[in-house]
C-alpha cells in the first residue's frame, strides 16, 4: 500500500544565477537573457548563454574571474536542475578551482554545499559528507548564522537519508538553536517540521507529533496558513503510522479542506490518496474507493504515472476483498502495464502477488502459480544486489581478519624482543654489581659484549622480518604510525588515480580448476602485479576474490599519479599476455581507471584494514565493469590528465549503472 505525504524537508538551496559570485545586478545583456531562460526552466539555452559569457570574459584583456566563477556555477546548477548530477559536479569543480585562485571563501563555501547536494542526490554519501563538512568549516569561519544553520540542516537531511537518526537530530537541533538566536521564526518552523519527520522514521510517533504541533504553532503566530496543510498532513501521517486511524482521518480532513481552498491539485491528490488508504485499513471499502477514485482522477490530470499505478493497485485490492475478481484484474492489469513501462519494480513485485491471490480465489491455480513465480523471481532480482554486497562484506571481513592476525603476530614478536632487551639490561647490571676482581670483570664484560652483539644481530634480523611483513600489509607511513602510536588518522587525498583489475570468466574457471591450482594461479598473478605496482611507485590496497585494487598518489602525493597508474596497467596486461604464451591456463583481465579525491585510513579498532573511500573508488569500479577483456578503460577526468602523453581510443558516452551516461576511453596498445 502506498501512503502519499509531503514532508517538505528544507533541502540545500542551490546557489544559482551566479548570486554567490556577483551581488551586483548583471551588466551585460547576454547574462540577463541567460538568467531569464533559467527562470523559464529553459536550461539548455541558458547553458549556451552562460558558456558564451565565459568565453567572452576569457578573451577580455582583464577577465573578471568572479563572473567566470559565477557562470561556471550557474551551468552546474542548470545541469543539477536537469538531474544530470555528474555533469553538475564537473562544473561545480571548475567554479571551485577559480574561487580557490581568488581566495573567495564565501564562494568556496557555496561550491562545497552545491557539491555536497549533488553527491547526495547521486547517493554517494561519503563524498556528500566531505563537502558538507568543508562548507560548515568555512561557514563557521565566516560567522554567518543563517549560512551555518542552512549547512547544519543539510547535514541533518543527509544523515536522515542514511537512516542515522541520532546524528540527524543532532544537526537539526544545532540548526534550530542558531535560528532561535538570530530570530528566524519561519526557519524554526521548517526545522521543527524536519525533526518531526525524523521521529516518524524512527517510529517515535508521539515525539514527532509534538514537533509538528510546535511548528504549527509558529506558523499560526506568523500567519503562514499556507503551511497548515503540510503540518496537518504530517500529523495525520504520524497518527496513521501509530495505528490511530480516527485521529489520522481528522488531520487529513483538516489538511484537505485547506488544500481545496488553496487550489493545489498535487497536494489535494495526495490527501485523497491518504484518506483512501486509511479507510482501506479500516475496511470501509466504499469510502476508500470514493477517495481513491478522486486521487486517481487528480493524478491522471497531472500526469503522475507512478501515483496512478499505485492507486490502481489499491483499487484492485478493494475489489479482490469484495469478490469483484474481473474488475480487480482490470485495475491490476492497468497498474502493472504502467509499472513495467516505468520500471517500478517494487510495485510490480506486489502486483504479481496480488494477481496470484486473485487467480487463486477464482480457482485458476495454474495462473496463480505462474504469477507467484513471477513475484518470487522479481523479489530475488531486487534482493540480488543486497546479497552480492553481503558476500563482498564477508570477503572484506575475511581479509581484515587475516591482516589483523598478521598485525597481532607482529606485536607479539615486538613484545618478545622488548622482553629480551629488558632481560639483557637486568643481567648486565647484576654482573656489574657482583664483580669484584678486575680480571674476572674484564672477562665477563668481554663475554657480555659478544653476547649482546650476537643478540642484537638476532633482534635486528627479527625486526627486519617484522618490518617487511608489516609493509606487506600496510603502506610504509601507515605502518610507522601504527608501530609508534598504535593508531593512524584518516586523510583526504585530493589527487590520486585508482585502478581496478578483474579476471574475466573467473567464476567459470573456478568450477573447472582444482582449488589448489586456482589459488596457485591467483597467487602467481597477484604476486607479479605486486612487483609491477612496487616498481611504479603505486600501492596495492586490497584483493577481493579475483579483483585487484591499486592506486597511485597516496600516502605520499605524486604529481605523476595518473601516468604511473596507466603504465602499471599496461604492464599488467603485457604480463598476462606473456604468461598466456607459457602457461597451460590462460587468463584475460579487464581494467578500469579513474582519477579524483579519496579518503584513506585504517578502519576498525580491533580489526584493522587500510582502505580508501569516496566516489572516485565507485567510479573506478564502474570503469572496470564497463571495460573489455585485455583493455584498459579510463574516465574522462583521467583522459584529460593524460591526453597529451598517451594514445586513446574514444568510446563515446556509455550508460553506467548508478552514474548515468559517462564518457570513456580505451588506452591504445
Amino acid at each position: 500500500m502506498y501512503l502519499r505525504f509531503f514532508p517538505a524537508f528544507l533541502l540545500m538551496v542551490l546557489t544559482s544565477l551566479a548570486s554567490s559570485a556577483q551581488d551586483e545586478k548583471p551588466e551585460d545583456e547576454m547574462l540577463t537573457r541567460a538568467y531569464a531562460l533559467f527562470e523559464q526552466q529553459d536550461f539548455s539555452e541558458a547553458i549556451d548563454l552562460f558558456q558564451q559569457c565565459i568565453d567572452k570574459e576569457k578573451l577580455s584583456p582583464s577577465p573578471d574571474k568572479d563572473k567566470i566563477s559565477g557562470c561556471l556555477n550557474d551551468i552546474g546548477t542548470c545541469y543539477h536542475k536537469m538531474n544530470d548530477f555528474q555533469e553538475a559536479i564537473r562544473w561545480y569543480h571548475q567554479a571551485l578551482q577559480v574561487d580557490r585562485e581568488l581566495g573567495n571563501i564565501d564562494n568556496i563555501s557555496t561550491r562545497y554545499s552545491n557539491l555536497g547536494f549533488a553527491y547526495r542526490k547521486l547517493g554517494v554519501w561519503d563524498s556528500a559528507l566531505i563537502y558538507y563538512n568543508r562548507a560548515l568549516s568555512l561557514d563557521l569561519e565566516i560567522g554567518d548564522g543563517a549560512l551555518i544553520a542552512k549547512t547544519l540542516n543539510n547535514l541533518g537531511s543527509l544523515y536522515h537519508q542514511m537512516a542515522k537518526y541520532d546524528s540527524t537530530i543532532h544537526y537539526f537541533q544545532r540548526s534550530l538553536e542558531i535560528k532561535k538566536n538570530i530570530g528566524d521564526s519561519s526557519g524554526m518552523a521548517v526545522t521543527l517540521n524536519n525533526i518531526g519527520l525524523v521521529y516518524n522514521a524512527w517510529q517515535k510517533y508521539d515525539k514527532a507529533i509534538e514537533y509538528f504541533q510546535e511548528a504549527l504553532h509558529i506558523d499560526s503566530l506568523l500567519g503562514y496558513d499556507r503551511d497548515f496543510t503540510t503540518r496537518f498532513n504530517n500529523i495525520g501521517t504520524s497518527y496513521h503510522l501509530k495505528g490511530d486511524y480516527d485521529k489520522a482521518i481528522e488531520y487529513f480532513t483538516k489538511a484537505l479542506k485547506i488544500g481545496l481552498d488553496s487550489k493545489n491539485p498535487g497536494v489535494v491528490a495526495n490527501l485523497y490518496n491518504n484518506l483512501g488508504m486509511i479507510y482501506l485499513k479500516k475496511k470501509e471499502y466504499n469510502r476508500s474507493r470514493e477517495y481513491l477514485n478522486k486521487a486517481l482522477e487528480s493524478y491522471h490530470r497531472s500526469g503522475q504515472k507512478a501515483e496512478v499505478a499505485a492507486v490502481l493497485a489499491n483499487l484492485a485490492k478493494i475489489d479482490l476483498v469484495l469478490g469483484n475478481y474481473n474488475q480487480s484484474l482490470g485495475y491490476l492489469s492497468q497498474s502493472t502495464e504502467i509499472a513495467e513501462n516505468f520500471d517500478l519494480l517494487d510495485l510490480n513485485k506486489d502486483n504479481y502477488l496480488t494477481f496470484s491471490e486473485i487467480y487463486a480465489s477464482m480457482g485458476n491455480y495454474s495462473e496463480a502459480l505462474r504469477y507467484y513465480k513471477k513475484h518470487i523471481a522479481l523479489k530475488d532480482t531486487l534482493y540480488s544486489e543486497a546479497i552480492h554486497k553481503q558476500i563482498n562484506d564477508f570477503e572484506i571481513k575475511y581479509e581484515s581478519e587475516k591482516k589483523d592476525k598478521e598485525i597481532k603476530l607482529l606485536k607479539q614478536k615486538e613484545e618478545i624482543q622488548n622482553l629480551t632487551i629488558k632481560k639483557q639490561r637486568i643481567l648486565r647490571n647484576s654482573l656489574y654489581g657482583g664483580i669484584t676482581f678486575s680480571v674476572l670483570l674484564a672477562v665477563v664484560i668481554l663475554m657480555s659484549l659478544n653476547r649482546r652483539r650476537r643478540d642484537n644481530r638476532i633482534i635486528a634480523s627479527e625486526k627486519a622480518k617484522t618490518d617487511k611483513l608489516l609493509l606487506n600489509v600496510l603502506p610504509a607511513s601507515i605502518a610507522s604510525d601504527l608501530k609508534e602510536r598504535g593508531s593512524t588518522e584518516p586523510k583526504l587525498f585530493e589527487n590520486v588515480t585508482v585502478c581496478f583489475t578483474d579476471m574475466v570468466g573467473f567464476t567459470e574457471k573456478s568450477t573447472k580448476l582444482q582449488p589448489k591450482v586456482l589459488i596457485e594461479e591467483l597467487n602467481a598473478i597477484f604476486t607479479a602485479f605486486d612487483n609491477i605496482i612496487e616498481k611504479n611507485d603505486c600501492e596495492r590496497i586490497k584483493t577481493i576474490g579475483d579483483s585487484y585494487m591499486s592506486l597511485c598518489g597516496l600516502p605520499e602525493p605524486d604529481p605523476n599519479h595518473a601516468e604511473k597508474m596507466i603504465r602499471t596497467a599496461v604492464e599488467m596486461v603485457q604480463y598476462i599476455e606473456k604468461r598466456n604464451l607459457e602457461s597451460s591456463v590462460e587468463w584475460q583481465i579487464r581494467i578500469g581507471i579513474h582519477s579524483g579525491d579519496v579518503i584513506a585510513g585504517v578502519v576498525g579498532i580491533k580489526k584493522y584494514i587500510y582502505d580508501v573511500f569516496g566516489d572516485t573508488i565507485n567510479t573506478a569500479s564502474r570503469m572496470e565493469t564497463s571495460s573489455a577483456p585485455m583493455r584498459i578503460n579510463v574516465s574522462e577526468i583521467t583522459y584529460q590528465l593524460l591526453k597529451d602523453k598517451f594514445k586513446f581510443e574514444e568510446r563515446g558516452e556509455v550508460q553506467v549503472k548508478g552514474k548515468g551516461v559517462m564518457k570513456m576511453y580505451f588506452i591504445k596498445a
